[in-house]
């Protein structure tokens, strides 16, 4: 109506645009909320069916890489997958004893079956004392959204340097580590099925 009565020329009473101010702040308030928190808390993520990631995820990565050291294929490392999400973005830290990933782009995709994977690609990038057998690099991921309510995320991944393997998180922590020591140090949430 305002709009309307601009273009033609119409005067209309000051209460219209107090309204009118009113009406979009709090519509603008209300999409930062949506955005940042309220999408994920009950009952507003009845509205949509995106899975709320956010926080540390405990788990254990087994790869085929071969230490040239010892010969040995590296199994059951301790990893941790750090989630910061609001509505439309998505960030995926990655952290191990050797090593932390940070996305360079990540997505939550969903299938025809409304099922959802964690799709990211990454640069991972060693401690520097052991770059000489382990260089910075760059992969991929995809990680398995599974269950409703979530009791694990796993998947595989792939590197340019030609390494592969699977990732497994059944462990989770709504506080977001920045670091391997710090998220070592948290507690976490056992999900259904899983010691």
């Amino acid at each position: 109506v305002i709009v309307l009565a601009f273009i033609i020329g119409c005067a209309l009473h000051q209460s219209y645009y107090s309204a009118f101010t009113t009406a979009a702040t709090a519509g603008a308030v209300f999409m930062m909320l949506w955005e940042k928190y309220l999408w994920g808390w009950k009952p507003f993520c009845y509205l949509d069916r995106k899975p709320e990631l956010r926080g540390t995820w405990k788990g254990l990565l087994h790869s085929n890489y071969v230490n040239p050291e010892t010969g040995e294929q590296r199994r059951n490392i301790e990893s941790y997958l750090v989630i910061r999400q609001t509505y439309s973005k998505i960030d995926v830290r990655y952290f191990s004893e050797e090593s932390g990933s940070v996305s360079l782009s990540a997505n939550l995709v969903v299938d025809g079956e409304g099922l959802f994977t964690l799709a990211c690609t990454y640069r991972n990038t060693p401690r520097s004392l052991i770059r000489d057998r382990s260089p910075i690099g760059h992969g991929g991921f995809l990680l398995y959204v599974r269950g409703t309510p979530i009791h694990k995320l796993d998947g595989e991944y792939f590197t340019e340097r030609l390494t592969k393997g699977e990732m497994e998180f059944t462990g989770r922590s709504h506080k977001e580590a920045h670091d391997f020591g710090q998220a070592q140090g948290f507690k976490y949430q056992k999900l259904a099925g899983y010691p």
